[in-house]
């Protein structure tokens, strides 16, 4: 399974793959200042990945990787189907760089997705809302009990006793110095006026300490607005942040696929051209086989037909000349010391194992034979040309064993090949029919080797 990120490697081998555990990885690794970027993400992949997994050996042809295709298995050296011949190799899709670096970009963009909002003013925000929802009900004894209330009481208080008292001593004053009931009266008419006046500023008092009241009411609910307006702009920042993520992964996904689909048309394009190319290569290849072949057989026939001929007005030649021995009363038989003639190639084609479709080399004494019976030569006539074609096939053997056995040299002198390499060398002509097994072996010897 092909993976894609060192986040997902890390996982598909039950390894940590946070950030911490993949710091320390890349110190293992010899990956310094690591900072979680594309690039060190890649590079600290691939150098896991080397390192784990033994190197890979060559595929076999079959698994569709750099596989040589060769139209024409048969075609020869020298031959016009040859020139036509191509290498085409496979390849797989590779993505390109650029492309890579893409999906490397998107793997650091998915493995720093933005955490959820916490917001730093929420148990604030709680504190308050509570505050607000348990604050207790204003209650008209809390004007008695509060200090406001309290201090003016204590003044009016103080105020009402030193009244009574500058009172009650102005009338006893005006009694002589005695205490009368007229003073206690006026006294405490004195402190109850004060009193009176106490009473009065109650209702202010109310006033203020409910007023206070509302105002403390109206600073939660200040707070409260407040804290929640801090806390709106902390998550609208937020919502920048992650908006601004998934622009630049939708930026980058954008930008994988159209660089993705670019080298896979690129790929496509290239992979099409060279199809039709080999194509091309191998319509050609066909053609020009079977030009030749059809070449070849046009030849053979018109050989085969003008040495039929050939061996027919021989025949009638020889049958004129023993017809005119014999009624010359002449016995004695004259040898044909043509070389150049139809007997001599017929026994060379027999000897050579090149007679028609025929391969087989057949004897000098089985060649004699045959040309005896079936032309109706002498034994002497028959023996003479068997001679000379086997004299002429030992001349161009040693002329091809010579020519060849340069061609060994030069390729042993040129390359430093060894025997192993010079039998496939000398193989090659063999197989293309232009050195015989008996030249191949006479050039072996002729080199040193076995």
């Amino acid at each position: 399974m092909a993976v894609a990120s060192i986040v997902d490697y890390l996982k598909s081998r039950g390894m940590d793959s946070s950030f911490n555990a993949r710091k320390n990885l890349a110190n293992q690794y010899g990956i310094s200042n690591y900072s979680g970027t594309a690039k060190q993400n890649t590079s600290l992949l691939k150098t896991m990945q080397q390192q784990s997994q033994p190197k890979q050996q060559t595929q076999p042809a079959s698994n569709g990787q750099n596989v040589t295709i060769t139209p024409v298995q048969d075609s020869k050296a020298g031959n016009p189907a040859s020139s036509y011949l191509t290498d085409y190799t496979y390849s797989r899709f590779q993505k390109s760089d650029r492309t890579q670096d893409y999906a490397d970009r998107l793997d650091e963009l998915e493995n720093n997705r933005p955490d959820e909002y916490n917001s730093k003013y929420q148990g604030t925000i709680d504190s308050i809302i509570d505050s607000i929802l348990n604050r207790e009900d204003f209650k008209t004894d809390d004007v008695y009990e509060s200090d406001l209330y309290k201090n003016y009481r204590d003044q009016y208080i103080q105020q009402g006793q030193k009244a009574m008292r500058d009172t009650m001593g102005a009338a006893q004053a005006a009694t002589g110095g005695y205490g009368s009931t007229y003073a206690s009266a006026v006294g405490q008419q004195a402190y109850d006026s004060y009193m009176s006046q106490l009473s009065d500023k109650s209702l202010d008092i109310y006033d203020r300490v409910y007023q206070q009241y509302l105002n403390e009411g109206q600073e939660l609910y200040n707070r409260l607005n407040m804290v929640n307006n801090q806390d709106n702009i902390d998550y609208g920042r937020y919502r920048d942040t992650v908006s601004d993520y998934y622009n630049d992964l939708n930026y980058y996904a954008g930008r994988y696929d159209s660089s993705y689909n670019q080298d896979f048309g690129e790929y496509q394009t290239d992979l099409s051209a060279k199809q039709w190319a080999e194509q091309y290569a191998y319509q050609k290849t066909q053609d020009a086989l079977a030009q030749q072949n059809w070449q070849t057989q046009f030849d053979y026939q018109k050989e085969q037909d003008a040495l039929q001929l050939d061996l027919q007005r021989q025949q009638l030649e020889l049958q004129r000349q023993n017809a005119a021995r014999r009624s010359s009363g002449g016995s004695g038989g004259s040898k044909k010391k043509s070389s150049n003639n139809a007997y001599l190639t017929k026994a060379k084609n027999m000897l050579n194992g090149t007679d028609g479709n025929d391969t087989h080399k057949y004897q000098s004494a089985t060649v004699s034979k045959y040309l005896s019976k079936q032309y109706g030569l002498s034994k002497e006539e028959a023996e003479y040309i068997t001679s000379q074609a086997s004299d002429d096939l030992r001349e161009t053997s040693n002329k091809n064993i010579d020519k060849y056995y340069k061609y060994a040299q030069n390729y042993a002198d040129d390359t430093g090949a060894d025997g192993d390499a010079l039998f496939e060398y000398l193989n090659r002509f063999y197989q293309n029919g232009s050195i015989s097994k008996e030249d191949a072996d006479e050039i072996f010897r002729r080199m040193g080797m076995d």
